[in-house]
């Protein structure tokens, strides 16, 4: 969602309907987080946002969108988190700070949630492409532009490098047979190797 210029203050109308699409939200992922998704019922959620069912599909078409709307949100802020973390860092830096930006956020996150969310990713993987996705622009970018300046090898093209990264780290946030800190060295091991492979 695109912030307003606070010199033009968004049309009472327009306001009114980006606050009934937060409160629905906010009240569907705290239904989802408490009972689960697949128990989580859309007049429950009609019904504590104060809206009709109606209104609840013309923000959100289906349950599964609530999910999408978190993980892109979830994404938005790892990519801020990282731009906030990266002055001046080389590109394996960078990576090692994309590991602890999102370990950071998934401690952060309702573990409830979370895996709904893994859930939904693995479910409809056509729909989990990274392309648009913002960080994955960023860190392609990223990757491009170290490719262009002869520090990282310019095969495999910096999007595949990109998917790479990301899939790698998706994989050691997805399965939680060891605890989250022996996962984050392993992520940043794996991404260590890979970014090095690639190094010219």
């Amino acid at each position: 969602m695109v912030a307003a210029d606070e010199s033009s203050p968004l049309p009472t109308r327009e306001r009114q309907r980006q606050d009934t699409r937060e409160r629905i939200l906010r009240v569907a992922l705290a239904e989802i987080a408490e009972v689960g998704f697949s128990q989580a019922r859309i007049e429950h959620i009609a019904r504590k946002a104060g809206v009709t069912r109606p209104t609840i599909y013309a923000h959100f078409p289906t349950k599964q969108h609530f999910l999408h709307e978190l993980e892109t949100r979830t994404q938005i802020g790892a990519l801020e988190v990282i731009r906030e973390r990266l002055s001046g860092v080389s590109e394996t830096d960078l990576v090692h700070r994309l590991v602890d930006a999102i370990f950071d956020l998934v401690a952060g996150a309702n573990p409830v949630l979370l895996r709904e969310v893994f859930a939904l990713t693995v479910r409809e993987p056509a729909k989990a492409d990274w392309i648009g996705n913002p960080l994955f622009g960023f860190l392609t970018d990223r990757f491009a532009d170290a490719q262009a300046r002869g520090e990282i090898s310019s095969t495999p093209k910096a999007a595949e490098l990109t998917r790479i990264v990301m899939t790698a780290l998706f994989g050691f946030l997805v399965v939680e047979a060891e605890p989250a800190a022996d996962r984050r060295r392993a992520a940043h091991r794996t991404v260590d190797l890979i970014v090095r492979g690639a190094a010219s």
